[in-house]
């Protein structure tokens, strides 16, 4: 990780996910260089997590955060091939 392969962390919850706040959790958890988390104005993250499409197909369902899971998105940008799963 940091070298041919990064991870980007994206947080639903923008308003209490705050950058001090991610990078004290990935300090905690020994996250190393490589792995970024991020966050930004809630507008934005939507606009992106629309943009990757982690997005449920049901609007009651895509509106409660709580029923939101993780999802991997992993791919080879020069061969511009991706996939996505369900995180653990």
């Amino acid at each position: 990780v940091g070298r041919d392969i990064f991870m980007y962390s994206i947080t639903l919850k923008p308003e209490e996910d705050t950058p001090k706040v991610l990078q004290e959790y990935a300090k905690s958890n020994g996250v190393k260089p490589g792995w970024l988390f991020l966050t930004g104005k809630p507008g934005d993250v939507e606009k992106l997590r629309r943009k990757l499409g982690f997005v449920d197909p049901d609007p009651t369902v895509d509106k409660d955060k709580s029923q939101h899971i993780g999802v991997i998105l992993y791919g080879n940008e020069t061969l511009d091939r991706w996939a996505a799963c369900p995180a653990l």
